[in-house]
């Protein structure tokens, strides 16, 4: 350690006029010296202290690069390993689509061949309506013209019963005439 630049004569006679006698003063200064003296570091301890604090640095960075290298290396077996999983899901669910898309296939080919069915038997049924349909027309039509037939012999008899009823009516009219011009004339 070197010497602390401490001005003891000053500092006994700063003690001497404060009231304290000189060998107290001597013994005072001399305690603090030694106590000052022995907590100041000197530019050894700086450089030694400076030394231990590289090689602690560089011991930090050295357990740095390491824990680095292990993470590293930690995180390239995760990336390994969350590859596989990702390919195994892929997989899963190439398959659980593959199963779901050949179900709803059979499920539609199904659906299409029970209304394919359905369909045919409605057209089938519309078929032997419309035949049924067809019939009634013709059998409604067949009576329509049957009536008129009728309603034209009806009218044709009513019609010459009407005639001769006109003609039996001007017959007796003219005859009535032709007594009452006899009469009156």
């Amino acid at each position: 350690m070197s010497l602390l630049a401490f001005d003891t004569h000053r500092a006994v006679k700063a003690l001497c006029e404060a009231g304290a006698t000189e060998p107290l003063a001597e013994a005072v200064v001399a305690t603090v010296g030694d106590a000052i003296g022995g907590n100041v570091a000197t530019k050894t301890d700086i450089a030694d202290a400076k030394t231990d604090l590289e090689a602690s640095i560089a011991a930090v960075k050295t357990d740095l690069e390491a824990g680095i290298a292990v993470v590293e290396a930690d995180l390239a077996e995760s990336k390994v390993a969350l590859k596989a999983d990702i390919d195994r899901v892929e997989t899963t669910l190439k398959a659980d689509i593959d199963r779901v898309e050949t179900a709803l296939r059979a499920d539609i080919d199904r659906v299409e061949t029970t209304l394919k069915a359905e369909i045919s038997e409605v057209r089938t049924d519309l078929k032997a309506d419309i035949a049924e349909v067809r019939t009634d027309v013709a059998q409604v039509r067949t009576e329509v013209a049957s009536v008129r037939a009728e309603l034209k012999a009806d009218i044709g008899g009513l019609e010459a019963r009407l005639y001769r009823q006109l003609w039996l009516m001007a017959v007796g009219i003219v005859g009535l005439t032709v007594a009452l011009v006899k009469l009156l004339g």
